[in-house]
């Protein structure tokens, strides 16, 4: 009995010498400084974007952009606008599917309700907005036919829209297309023709092609506007004929007059 009392007596000894700023660290402190980092990290969560670049979505020249939200908190606001202007989407889980008809510059911005604000902007270049290429530079005029190259790097040359129209007026499909080498090759019974060549996303482009010395007969387009062209020349040597005759008068009268007063 009396070694048990000595025990409990030193074990009582021994919890009274513990240290009462170990208590207070325990009790007070730990439990202060988790709870207000956990109120801080809540207040200051912010969302992170992930931008993917713009696939097809529905139609062919139909794209949208796929956004993923990343959040600790819940989202009060997600909103999309290309150029300023606002952009409907649709939501599934944590993906913004947001559909896109043109370039520019998307501005994507997201606020939990904590009011911390994720702001991401992506340029769109995915469009084709150039019309496809002619090489000017390599056009081949022979005896009763053209032959150029044209290319599109971007939706690609459309070769079935190729057409040409000449100074008849008449609408000519190209004698021979090579999609391989874009080389194009249309026949001409004029001395002109234009062709229009369109690529995949609708933008069109022409060029006019014209022989100088063409093996046909003139047609009545060429004739009205060789017609044209001299009387503009003509009127012009009418015109600078008159000032010389002019200013011969000019002249011949100053020399009178001044011969009178000597």
């Amino acid at each position: 009995m009396a070694e048990s009392g000595r025990k409990q007596d030193f074990y009582m000894k021994k919890k009274k010498k513990k240290s009462p700023f170990l208590s207070i660290l325990l009790h007070y402190v730990l439990p202060y400084l988790v709870l207000n980092s956990c109120i801080l990290f809540f207040v200051l969560a912010t969302p992170k974007l992930q931008v993917n670049d713009p696939t097809e979505h529905g139609d062919k020249n139909a794209l949208a952009v796929l956004v993923h939200v990343d959040s600790v908190l819940p989202i009060k606001n997600f909103s999309a606008k290309l150029e300023g202007e606002e952009l409907n989407f649709t939501k599934e889980n944590q993906n913004y599917l947001i559909p896109v008809s043109s370039n520019g510059n998307l501005r994507i911005s997201v606020t939990s309700i904590n009011g911390m604000q994720k702001v991401v902007n992506s340029q769109i270049n995915s469009f084709d907005e150039n019309p496809p290429v002619i090489d000017e530079d390599h056009v081949v005029l022979g005896s009763g036919y053209v032959e150029f190259t044209v290319s599109d790097t971007q939706s690609g040359v459309d070769f079935a829209s190729i057409y040409g129209i000449d100074k008849d007026g008449d609408n000519i499909k190209p004698k021979n297309i090579d999609e391989n080498t874009g080389t194009v090759q249309f026949s001409m019974k004029t001395n002109g023709i234009t062709v229009y060549v369109s690529d995949n996303a609708g933008n069109q482009v022409s060029g006019n092609f014209n022989l100088e010395d063409s093996p046909y007969p003139k047609t009545k387009a060429d004739l009205e506007e060789e017609s044209s062209d001299n009387k503009k020349e003509t009127a012009s040597k009418k015109g600078s004929d008159s000032d010389k005759s002019s200013s011969k008068t000019e002249s011949s009268s100053e020399k009178k007059s001044s011969k009178k007063k000597n």
